[in-house]
Parts: C-alpha cells; sequence; structure tokens
C-alpha cells in the first residue's frame, strides 16, 4: 500500500459562468510551485463545476420551491421546509441538492446537468493541456441517513473504477466474501473535503499516490436501481 497524500489547490479566484475551470486549475497549480503527476486524482466540488457551466438562479426571478420542483424526480421526505428529494440524476438529497450557501445572497446554485459529462470534460482539459494522465471525481455534500453530520459524496467521476469489487475473494481467514464492494470515489471524495473546509474557498484537490483501476464507467454506477433499494 503506497503512501496517499491530499493537496488543495489555493490561489483559485470567484468563479463565474464560462470560466476555463481547468486551465485556471493547471494556472493555479503552477503559481503554487506544485506540479500535476501521473495519475492524481483531481477532486472538484460541485460548486464550482455548476457556476462555471451557468447553473446559478436568481431567486428575485425565481422561487425556490420552483427551482426544487423542476430538479425533483420524486419527494421521498418532507419535514417543514426540508424536503428530501430523489433529484433527476437519482440522487437522493436535502432540497433536490439546491444549495444557497458560498453563493451571493438570493442566489441558489442547481446541481450541473450531468455531472459525469463535466468530469470527463475536465479531465480531458487537464490531460490535453498537462500531458498526464489523471482521473475526476465531482463532490457534494450529503447528509446520511442514520447519522448526524455530513460527508462529501461522488456525484460525477471519469478516468476511475467507482467501485472495488471484493465478491468472490477471500478474507484472510479464508472466508468468502459475498457483498462487499467498496465504493471507491465516494472515499475519495469524502477524504479530500478535509483539506477542502467550506469556510476557506478551497474548491478542488488532488489525491496523489492512491492506486485506482482506470475506467470508463462512471459514478452513475452507485445509483441503486429502485427495486435493489430497501429504503425507497
Amino acid at each position: 500500500m503506497n503512501e496517499i497524500s491530499i493537496i488543495p489547490i489555493t490561489g483559485l479566484p470567484e468563479i463565474k459562468k464560462g470560466d476555463q475551470l481547468a486551465s485556471m486549475t493547471l494556472g493555479a497549480i503552477d503559481d503554487s510551485g506544485n506540479e500535476i503527476k501521473e495519475n492524481d486524482i483531481f477532486v472538484v466540488t460541485q460548486k464550482v463545476i455548476s457556476k462555471s457551466e451557468g447553473m446559478e438562479r436568481d431567486l428575485n426571478e425565481y422561487k425556490i420551491e420552483d427551482l426544487i420542483k423542476n430538479e425533483t424526480k420524486q419527494i421521498i421526505r418532507k419535514r417543514g421546509d426540508l424536503i428530501i428529494a430523489q433529484t433527476k440524476h437519482g440522487f437522493i438529497c436535502a432540497n433536490a441538492g439546491i444549495d444557497k450557501s458560498n453563493i451571493e445572497k438570493n442566489k441558489a446554485l442547481l446541481l450541473p446537468e450531468d455531472p459525469n459529462k463535466s468530469a470527463k470534460k475536465f479531465r480531458n482539459q487537464i490531460e490535453s493541456q498537462s500531458g498526464k494522465s489523471v482521473a475526476v471525481v465531482i463532490s457534494d455534500t450529503f447528509g446520511r441517513a442514520w447519522r448526524k453530520g455530513q460527508v462529501n459524496f461522488a456525484i460525477g467521476s471519469s478516468g476511475i473504477s467507482p467501485i472495488k469489487n471484493y465478491i468472490g475473494k477471500f478474507d484472510s481467514f479464508n472466508n468468502e466474501l459475498f457483498a462487499t464492494e467498496i465504493a471507491t470515489i465516494d472515499e475519495i471524495a469524502s477524504a479530500a473535503e478535509l483539506v477542502m473546509e467550506k469556510s476557506i474557498n478551497i474548491p478542488i484537490a488532488i489525491v496523489r499516490g492512491f492506486e485506482y483501476e482506470k475506467s470508463n464507467e462512471d459514478a452513475s454506477l452507485l445509483i441503486r436501481d429502485q427495486q435493489e433499494d430497501f429504503f425507497l
């Protein structure tokens, strides 16, 4: 097992619609004296992806209730003003993933239209400009059933296998494993959040040293089919 490091990318300005996020990230890395290495994993927060893709909405023009309705596939639970909804992407989260933090007052930020497509675009641009092979995970903060506190989950990915499957393998006591599947990209997203605190404006980090399987599969692999989900 290699040593794993998590490197925060500092120096990025406030991201706006149309900004070339990959080029800006490479510039910030150069300015910091760091460099990209082969097989680095970029963890990018949903917020900067959504901002660059123009997913901001002015709450003087839109009602938050209408935005949630438009982004929702079905409502799972509702308590007071809090709505737990399944988004059109298939995610189950508060208020259909619409957020009003780390954004101008009276604005709301929607999730990217296609986080996996966004991850692939960011990865292609980084690879093209750097000449290095990398992977990309787009993260967002979700609550969890049965436990307090939020953690970062992967909502999009490119270039990395989302799941490490141990089914059919044997543990150290020679017991066959029948159900163990590790959500690798969720663990990477959660680990990266440790250097991407919400209040210090670090929206991108590099996870380095983790040995991963390259893959054309993406984060959609983590979403359970409804017939397999005991909780819907």
